[in-house]
């Protein structure tokens, strides 16, 4: 009787408090590795958004930097008129800049291109069914400047997800920061670029909507327009 005491197995309570104890470590581990996946790509989303607002901010302020506008027309009227402006605005929608730049990057060769470029920055409705919330921020490049600086080119997008898109330029001449500019109205800012430009950038990330400010502030570099070359009257 002693030798079979000592060979018999687990009883169904022990065998039932056995398996409660394996569930539970195997839920607790199971749980843990779910945060760390979780959070993983949290911290992977973050950080590309991260990378993409980085990389618009110093783009926009590579643009800025090199704004400028020019007294020189063609004195061929058979030429296309090749106008040059800096306008700001301010809606509902988030700001609207547009303005001509020294930042073209020529990349074929033998085009008929040069360093001088219209570039737009503006939200657009963004597209496509991959679950990004918000807007998009889109640049708009053209390579050579027309009649319109306002419209034309190739529409890019640069970072997805923006919930607001806000520019305010500083004006010397009121010491004030205004979120509007208008170089092509005479009630505007004629033939001055704000000697300064703040951008601000809001992105909505994870399920809570959590909001990343990005803000950046720089210099124009020519504030007035370009006049060499012309005859001196």
């Amino acid at each position: 009787m002693r030798a079979l005491r000592r060979q018999r197995g687990l009883t169904m309570l022990e065998v039932l408090i056995a398996s409660a104890i394996l569930a539970m470590v195997a839920t607790m581990i199971w749980a843990a590795f779910d945060q760390t996946a979780k959070m993983r790509a949290k911290l992977s989303t973050r950080q590309e958004h991260d990378h993409l607002a980085r990389v618009a901010m110093a783009r926009i302020t590579r643009d800025l930097r090199a704004a400028f506008l020019t007294l020189h027309v063609n004195q061929n009227q058979s030429l296309t008129t090749t106008i040059t402006q800096f306008v700001g605005k301010s809606g509902l929608g988030g700001s609207q800049l547009d303005f001509t730049t020294f930042t073209h990057r020529r990349l074929r060769r033998g085009t008929h291109e040069g360093d001088a470029c219209e570039v737009g920055y503006r939200l657009a409705e963004h597209r496509g069914d991959d679950g990004v919330r918000g807007m998009d921020l889109v640049r708009r490049e053209s390579p050579r400047i027309d009649n319109d600086p306002l419209r034309g080119g190739t529409l890019d997008v640069i970072v997805p997800g923006v919930k607001s898109f806000a520019v305010s330029y500083y004006d010397d001449s009121t010491e004030r920061w205004s979120e509007t500019w208008d170089t092509s109205q005479a009630t505007g800012q004629p033939g001055r670029l704000p000697p300064r430009v703040r951008v601000t950038l809001v992105i909505e990330e994870g399920e809570r909507h959590e909001e990343r400010t990005y803000m950046t502030e720089t210099s124009v570099q020519l504030t007035r327009p370009l006049t060499f070359g012309l005859p001196i009257y």
